[in-house]
């Protein structure tokens, strides 16, 4: 998986989570899901960006992988 795909995998779910936050400040309803899925699927992509620098040989060409 190209690592483009995986930062926007993490941006998504980051911005699911500061919504959860911003649902949570006006007590709406939902806050409590929006906040456990949006930090789940953030450090997912956390872990996937983190493993493919990782096992990536050359920093250099990161992003174009």
């Amino acid at each position: 998986m190209k690592t483009k795909y995986f930062l926007l995998f993490f941006l998504l779910w980051l911005s699911l989570s500061v919504m959860g936050a911003l649902f949570k400040i006006m007590h709406w309803q939902g806050a409590d899901e929006l906040l456990m899925s949006g930090m789940a699927g953030s450090v997912l992509g956390a872990l996937g960006l983190f493993v493919k620098l990782l096992f990536h040989p050359r920093v250099k060409d990161f992003l174009n992988h």
